[in-house]
């Protein structure tokens, strides 16, 4: 079962990025295909720009690598902090 696990968090000693990894490793041992994106490693910019919204935008490659993932996977896990102010 393919399987992305999204990660978003900009510190990679984190205990985020430990999660993630043992997800990954969990899901892979058990027969999963796994998509790791760490957000934060991939210089991901999460603004929506305007020319963006129309569904016929063009999109960057890779958000459209990341939707074709997402829209593949059977499974979505993501990996974010919470900050408690």
């Amino acid at each position: 079962m393919p399987i992305s696990v999204i990660l978003a968090h900009p510190n990679p000693t984190s205990f985020n990025h430990a999660i993630a990894q043992a997800a990954v490793v969990e899901l892979t041992h058990n027969g999963h295909e796994v998509r790791l994106h760490d957000l934060y490693a991939e210089r991901f910019y999460p603004i929506l720009p305007d020319h963006e919204i129309a569904k016929d935008a063009a999109l960057p490659a890779e958000i459209e690598q990341h939707c074709r993932e997402i829209a593949m996977a059977e499974g979505i896990i993501i990996v974010h902090p919470n900050w408690w102010g």
